[in-house]
């Protein structure tokens, strides 16, 4: 079954996408997270979507059972713990098409590989071996070999950091065609100007957090608390769940897990990220954790744990990288570096701002996926 995106959300976008242009590349768009839904995913099928139907030469389909849910589809999802429908790889509609982009799609790209040969680009962040590793996944063996076969396969494999890329070539072959396309920030409507920091008050610091303990909560206090032993008035606000014998802490403030798409809580979500002078993300296993970028976008440069595609988000010059290793000690002194000289911090301020304006968002997303494809020529390939 084949969908074609409909209104409201295409014309707010592409408002002649009714008439591609001439010489467009035809993509298909295979997930099974619904494309029309901000919710799933938190958000990257929608805004991954909406960046490749926004691009002028790109005609795209969303490939699948997918549709814009309703209230009622809310609800079953909610009460009556109704999933939404998958596409089914045998059932798949690509006449027509040059190629197809696969998001995070390896049993539907497997599936349709075996069926037709239509190039087709696997979009991922993370291989099987790091998913095990870093998250602690039950996922099976079986799983490398697939991965193997359909990065071996497409016309290319798309990672979202150098670290994965490099680590898929080691571990399902170096003979596989892998580039590197960071995803963009699920945010509507970010900062245009960079947003200048004030520094009247405490050190502001900043964690964002899914959980506490893979996230590097207990690494970010005692960081904390050095720094206050050190008669810096340092602050810490933590956006997430944290453990409840932590609420009493005097230098702490708990904002609690923000929903980005409830505008409310979104609001509140990015007036934290303007407000903090640091974000720390002291993570032991994570892929690219795009709150760094969300926190780059809004000025605040990140000290971050060399984990996953850590480095691929923080650039030279846009914050700090730190060893696996490093105890609290070298994370103060790291703080301490960047705060310590105002017009020296303000650099690195605007320098975390313009490389996530420049680098991480969508836009730059899909003209890196378009690149590829016009790179592969895929778009000269004939659909099945």
């Amino acid at each position: 079954m084949t969908i074609q995106f409909t209104p409201p959300i295409v014309q707010a976008i592409h408002p002649d996408f009714l008439r591609p242009p001439k010489h467009s590349l035809r993509l298909g768009f295979l997930t099974s997270h619904n494309p029309y839904d901000r919710r799933p995913f938190s958000g990257t099928a929608f805004f991954a979507a909406r960046a490749l139907l926004a691009q002028p030469d790109i005609d795209l389909r969303i490939l699948g059972p997918h549709r814009e849910p309703g209230k009622f589809d809310r609800l079953k999802k909610r009460f009556l713990r109704r999933p939404d429908p998958v596409p089914d790889p045998d059932q798949i509609d690509v006449s027509g098409l040059d190629a197809v982009v696969g998001l995070v799609a390896t049993d539907l790209i497997y599936g349709l590989q075996r069926r037709c040969d239509i190039p087709v680009l696997h979009v991922t962040d993370a291989t099987p071996g790091f998913l095990r590793e870093a998250y602690g996944w039950d996922v099976p063996m079986e799983a490398d070999i697939t991965e193997a076969q359909i990065a071996k396969q497409a016309a290319a494999t798309v990672y979202s950091s150098d670290y994965m890329a490099a680590r898929a070539r080691q571990e399902l072959g170096t003979d596989i065609a892998a580039h590197v396309v960071p995803f963009g920030i699920n945010f509507e409507n970010l900062p245009e100007i960079y947003p200048a920091k004030s520094w009247c008050g405490p050190l502001e610091l900043l964690f964002v957090c899914s959980d506490w303990d893979r996230k590097g909560g207990p690494h970010v206090l005692a960081t904390l608390d050095a720094l206050r032993a050190l008669g810096i008035d340092a602050r810490l606000t933590v956006a997430g769940r944290v453990p409840d014998h932590l609420h009493n802490h005097p230098a702490m403030t708990f904002a609690g897990f923000l929903n980005k798409n409830c505008p409310d809580q979104a609001a509140r979500l990015k007036a934290l990220y303007r407000n903090a002078h640091l974000m720390l993300l002291p993570s032991r296993g994570d892929c690219t954790p795009m709150v760094v970028a969300e926190a780059m976008a809004h000025g605040t440069p990140v000290i971050a744990r060399d984990t996953g595609g850590m480095a691929t988000l923080i650039a030279p010059g846009t914050g700090t990288i730190m060893g696996a290793s490093e105890g609290t000690n070298g994370w103060v002194r790291a703080v301490q570096r960047l705060t310590e000289d105002p017009v020296a911090y303000a650099q690195v301020s605007q320098q975390a701002f313009a490389h996530a304006k420049s680098t991480l968002t969508w836009n730059s997303w899909a003209s890196g996926i378009k690149e590829i494809c016009r790179q592969a020529s895929v778009q000269q390939k004939p659909a099945a």
